[in-house]
C-alpha cells in the first residue's frame, strides 16, 4: 500500500510536466528556431507580414504563428510555416546579407538550406551560415548570412 502511494506521488507531477510542455508548444505547429539556445529569442518573420522582402530578425517569443518554421535535418527549404515563403539569402550571396522571407521556389540557391548536426544552418554548398549580428542578441536584430565558421557561437541554431 506504502508502495503504491509513493508510486502516485511521482505519476502526477509526469503527467502536470506533460501538460507544461503542451501548454508552452501552444498547440502550434512547426519549429521555432532559437539563436545560440537562448530559448527566450525566436527567429521571427517581422511583423508577420506574408510579403517578399519581408525581414526575418530574432525577437521575444510569442508563440506566434511568425516564429514558426519548418525546418529539417539535411537539406530543405526553411519554410514560414503554413505559408508559401522561404528564408532567402537574395541574389547575391555572401557575408552581411541580411535574411528576408520570399516566396519559395524550387532549386533556388538562395533558398536552399542544410541544418548540420552541430546546429549550423548553412546554404548548401555556398559556405555561408544564418548568422547572428556581432552575437548581438537584443530583439529586433535583423539576421545575416557569413562565412561558416567551427564554435562560432553566432552560429549555432536550435530547434
Amino acid at each position: 500500500m506504502w508502495f503504491t502511494s509513493v508510486l502516485s506521488l511521482f505519476s502526477i507531477p509526469a503527467a502536470l510536466a506533460g501538460l507544461q510542455v503542451a501548454h508552452q508548444i501552444g498547440g502550434i505547429p512547426g519549429d521555432q528556431i532559437f539563436p545560440n539556445g537562448d530559448v527566450y529569442l525566436c527567429l521571427d518573420v517581422r511583423g508577420g507580414v506574408a510579403a517578399n522582402g519581408t525581414p526575418v530578425d530574432i525577437t521575444t517569443c510569442n508563440d506566434s504563428t511568425m516564429q514558426r518554421w519548418t525546418i529539417n535535418q539535411g537539406s530543405m527549404k526553411v519554410q514560414w510555416y503554413g505559408t508559401n515563403f522561404c528564408l532567402d539569402a537574395g541574389s547575391t550571396l555572401g557575408n552581411g546579407i541580411l535574411m528576408k522571407i520570399w516566396q519559395c521556389f524550387d532549386n533556388l540557391p538562395a533558398q536552399q538550406w542544410f541544418y548540420t548536426s552541430d546546429n549550423h544552418i548553412a546554404l548548401e554548398n555556398q559556405g555561408l551560415c544564418l548568422d547572428l549580428p556581432n552575437g548581438n542578441l537584443t530583439s529586433g536584430v535583423q539576421v545575416q548570412t557569413w562565412q561558416c565558421t567551427n564554435f562560432n557561437q553566432n552560429q549555432i541554431w536550435m530547434l
